[in-house]
Parts: structure tokens; sequence; C-alpha cells
């Protein structure tokens, strides 16, 4: 695949962007500004290997291919295993130069939205990686003269016909963590309580990776493997690991039921992935469901599933930002109490 220098350019603005927030957080927070650079570069490192990695143990017939581990292709790449190398990569350097980790990925937080929204938004000049045809959730399809017939919301092919850009709708996603990040920790400055280092990097990773989940089933280039979209389910990994912890930490603040928001969010992903199926062979429930719903399901059936997908995707969201909120009020309680003793 020919990938224009445009694609590449927007990477480096987005590393470079990237480090200058992560500068000043650094700053902010009375750290070694200077440590964005190390980081940078050793995030850099650990995205290209982590991301190669995660592709081509799936694809262990390129793996063997010569130049397969150069080639700088970035269909070759798992955009979640980038995210997590990167993020890997600004940890590890933490540790190394002793400096407080978790204080360190929070200052990233913010950062790491910035630099997806870069990588999201230069898939739009990688070929097809990051568009969609509208058929697929059961809408017309983009032609001259439509409200969605222009840049960045869609681009035309090498046939002249129009896409759907999803990665336009991911960079908004990405910048959506960001201002959510800051709101939270705004929030927490307001009430006085103290956010237990890490939480605003986990927040991010959490947010980013639930944009993932959503969006990589309907890409015109997606992973797949044995039937499984392999981005979705490293976000929904990432996800999973990132609500245990964060209700371990709400089950120390002694609320009632805090491992509801998991058990919720295993439903939600069931459903999800059941809707998926159901797209995929809806005919096999003909018998199961009355007629005349069948019917109407099946003649919307992007529509219906996609629909419900979306649903799945704002409880999930929902399911982490308000044991989020409740950690803080809590925190900010006991600051209170601590305060008045």
């Amino acid at each position: 695949m020919n990938i224009p220098a445009l694609y590449y350019a927007l990477l480096a603005a987005g590393v470079l962007a990237a480090a200058l927030f992560f500068a000043a957080g650094l700053k902010r927070r009375r750290l070694q500004p200077l440590f964005a650079l190390p980081a940078s570069v050793a995030g850099l490192l650990l995205a290209f290997v982590l991301g190669k990695l995660l592709y081509l143990v799936f694809h262990l017939e390129q793996a063997s291919l010569e130049g397969a581990w150069l080639r700088l292709d970035p269909t070759e790449f798992s955009f979640t295993g980038c995210l997590a190398g990167f993020a890997l990569g600004v940890l590890l350097t933490a540790r190394v130069r002793k400096l407080p980790a978790a204080q360190v990925m929070d200052c990233f937080a913010v950062p790491l939205c910035v630099l997806a929204a870069f990588v999201r938004f230069a898939e739009i000049f990688a070929g097809e990686l990051g568009l969609a045809e509208m058929a697929t959730f059961g809408l017309e399809e983009i032609s001259d003269g439509s409200l969605l017939a222009f840049f960045p919301l869609a681009i035309r092919d090498q046939w002249g016909m129009w896409l759907f850009a999803l990665s336009t709708l991911e960079t908004l996603g990405a910048l959506f963590a960001a201002c959510l990040v800051i709101r939270r920790r705004a929030r927490s400055a307001r009430n006085g309580s103290i956010l237990r280092n890490g939480m605003l990097f986990e927040l991010a990773l959490y947010v980013l990776c639930l944009f993932g989940m959503f969006f990589e089933t309907a890409k015109i280039i997606s992973v797949v493997f044995y039937f499984v979209h392999l981005e979705q389910l490293f976000s929904v990994l990432v996800m999973l690991v990132l609500l245990v912890r964060l209700c371990c930490l709400l089950s120390r603040t002694g609320r009632p039921r805090p491992w509801l928001p998991l058990v919720f969010f295993l439903l939600c992903i069931a459903l999800n992935g059941f809707t998926q199926y159901f797209m995929d062979k809806a005919w096999q429930f003909y018998e199961i469901i009355p007629e005349n719903i069948f019917s109407f399901i099946n003649d919307h059936l992007g529509q219906v599933c996609y629909g419900v997908m979306m649903l799945t995707v704002v409880l999930s969201f929902f399911l982490y930002d308000v044991p989020f909120r409740r950690v803080l009020a809590v925190q900010g309680e006991n600051t209170h109490d601590s305060a008045e003793n």
C-alpha cells in the first residue's frame, strides 16, 4: 500500500503535540518537564514493537516473511497495541528515572488522547483503513450532494465513490476523552478530593478503548481472526481490567454492591457479541422470533443491530463513569472530614 507522506506527517505532529502537552502536565505537577522527551522516545519504540507484535501473532504466515517487522504499513499494526505500547514506554521510563510512576501516567492522560486523535485522523489518508460503507449500518450510501458528502466526514475512494470516515468520529471520540479527563480533574479540585494516582490515565484509556470497541466492526479493513475482530477484543480486555481495578477501589470506600458495574459490563459485552452474531446469521432465529418482528428486524438489520451495539457502548461508559464519580465523592468527603478533625 502506498501511504502518502501526509499520514506520517500527522503521526509526527501527534507525537510532538503529545510531548508538549505531557511536558506542560509534568511542570504543573512539579515534576521534570524534560522527562517528556525520553518518555516519548521509549513510548514510540514500544508502540512500534507491541503494535506490530499483536498484529503478527495472528498472522504467523506474514511474520515469517522478510521485512515483516520493518514494514510501516498502518494496516499491519494493532492500534490498541500501539496505544498500550506507548503508555508502557512512558511507565517504564518513569520507573527507570525513579519518578512517581502513577503521577506521571496521570500527566500523560490528556497527551495520550491527543496522540490518539492525531493517529485516528491520519487514518483518513491511509487507504480504506479508517473508512466504512454506509450500507454496513443499513443506511443509503453517500452520494454527491448529500449532507455527509464532504471532507472530513467522507472521502472518495479510487473509483470516485464516497466512503464514510469513521476515523473522523474516532478523532472526536479521542478529543471527548481528553475533555472528560480535564473535567474530572477540575471537579476533583473543586470538591477538594484527592484523586488516587493513575485514575485519570485509566479513565482516558477506558474511553479510548470504548470507541474502538464500537467502530471496529464497521470498518472496511479490520483484522479478523476466526470471526472475531481482534481490535475489538483487545479493547474489551483492556476495559475489563480497568473496570475491575475501579471496582476494587470502590469496594474500599464502603459503597454497597461495588461489583455490580462489572456484572452489568459483562452482560453488555455478551449482548454486543450476540448482536454481531445475529447480524451475521439472523436466519437462524427465524423460527424463534415472531414473524412480524423478525421481518421488521431483517428489513432494518444494520440499523437495529448497530443501535443495540451503540446502546451497549453508552451503558459501558456509564458503568465506568458513575463508579468513578462515586469514588471522587467519597474521597472528597474523607478529605473534608480530615480537614475538620
